[in-house]
């Protein structure tokens, strides 16, 4: 019963547009009903599970599906997928800062194509576990590398703040969020610079960013890259350093768009932190 349960919603979720898909998140009692139908059919801990819809579909992710319906439902940042598939382009590098288990890393190696290079970051040790397998589990160990490591100002041995959730953290210190967060635990950081100019990496066209409110001190450590290379960012704001954000990208000489229908754009005197995710271009490039 439970198997038939999860193969129904699956093929629901194929055959709905987006929209729709979307939606279902919006029927107050009806999505409450939804949502318990499917974590009793759920079984518990992650596994290996073809995503059902969306940008990823046909495509593995060790899942947890108590928690991570909308990554195999392929409603997970629909609005993040759309710019990727817009902005990253066949044949180029790119880079994933705060890889998680590998949604967006994979989105960014379909993207990409198999003429291109993902360079995925991710420091926290349950999810490289993950990352590693959804890598290998889909054939692209030739396309996607795994960075052990956190993005940040400088190259050094540091502290990460791990979330209560167990697959959420940050570099300690910097404007982000404070709340959640349990323990710490000893990771490499690399600034982007040096993993370039030292330690011979390909420069990216195109870099993700969704550090937890780090995305500063990833922003200050690559700051010849953001003015040699002028690759394209996609930023995720979080409300207490989007304001730091903002001003960091200016600075540097680049002009920033909501990620949203229109991309209208986000300045410094427009309440950044009301928007979630931005698409960050050097100034003269329109999105």
């Amino acid at each position: 019963m439970a198997g038939a349960v999860l193969r129904a919603a699956a093929t629901l979720a194929r055959v709905l547009p987006e929209a729709a898909r979307l939606a279902l998140y919006r029927l107050g009692p009806l999505t409450h009903l939804l949502r318990r139908l499917l974590n009793r059919a759920a079984p518990s801990g992650a596994h290996p599970v073809r995503v059902a819809a969306g940008g990823l579909a046909g495509m593995w992710l060790l899942l947890d599906l108590q928690v991570d319906k909308d990554l195999w439902l392929g409603t997970y940042e629909p609005q993040l997928a759309a710019a990727i598939r817009r902005f990253a382009r066949p044949g180029s590098v790119v880079y994933d800062l705060g890889a998680n288990v590998g949604y967006t890393a994979l989105l960014l190696a379909r993207a990409v194509g198999p003429a291109g290079r993902v360079l995925a970051f991710e420091p926290l040790p349950s999810n490289l576990d993950r990352l590693r397998q959804a890598v290998a589990l889909n054939g692209l160990d030739l396309l996607i590398d795994v960075v052990p490591a956190a993005a940040g100002s400088r190259s050094e041995a540091g502290s990460f703040l791990v979330h209560d959730s167990g697959g959420m953290g940050r570099l300690g210190g910097g404007s982000g969020r404070t709340d959640g967060f349990v323990s710490k635990i000893a990771v490499d950081i690399v600034a982007l610079d040096d993993f370039v100019s030292r330690q011979g990496h390909p420069p990216p066209s195109l870099v993700k960013l969704d550090l937890e409110g780090g995305e500063g001190g990833a922003l200050l450590g690559m700051r010849r890259l953001l003015r040699e290379e002028r690759p394209t960012l996609m930023v995720e704001l979080h409300d207490r350093s989007a304001q730091d954000v903002i001003d960091l990208l200016v600075e540097a000489g680049y002009v920033s768009y909501a990620m949203r229908d229109g991309y209208p754009q986000v300045g410094r005197e427009t309440e950044p932190e009301k928007f979630k995710h931005i698409v960050a271009l050097p100034s003269g490039t329109l999105p």
